[in-house]
């Protein structure tokens, strides 16, 4: 059963914060919405916000995935991604610079050279919470 479960929980895991962008889903924000503190949609956005992932494999071993947005009024923001496997003792992190413009319902993401693509998430702003279509990332900073 516990093996069944932390399949599970890596398979979720991996599904929902693999680095990878897809095509996500979630709540969104329409035209002249607001977060919670009155601000507009796009500026609700500004701001860091941070994801982190926690695992136990049945061997014991521990790591973690952390995801880090950095949305900035100028219409610029990167991405941190750091895995650590805490029992080897080791890290690795990427940084992916990006403009962004929020949309309608979604805002716009495009990563700029050397990586490349541009992506649409539906977005919204929960207080401290943004929901970057099904994943949710806590306020570690201010604009």
């Amino acid at each position: 059963m516990r093996r069944r479960s932390l399949s599970l929980l890596l398979f979720l895991a991996t599904a929902c914060d693999s680095g990878r962008l897809g095509a996500p889903v979630g709540g969104t924000l329409g035209p002249g919405a607001t977060g919670t503190s009155g601000q507009s949609a796009s500026s609700s956005l500004v701001g860091t916000w941070r994801r982190i992932l926690y695992f136990l494999a049945d061997d014991g071993s521990a790591s973690s995935s952390e995801t880090t947005w950095r949305f900035n009024a100028d219409g610029t923001a990167s991405r941190l991604s750091v895995t650590r496997n805490y029992t080897a003792g080791l890290a690795d992190a990427q940084t992916v610079d990006a403009k962004w413009q929020a949309l309608t319902q979604t805002v716009r993401i495009t990563y700029l050279p050397p990586s490349s693509g541009t992506f649409e998430f539906s977005y919204r702003v929960t207080r401290d919470t943004l929901y970057l279509g099904s994943q949710a990332y806590a306020r570690i900073g201010g604009p």
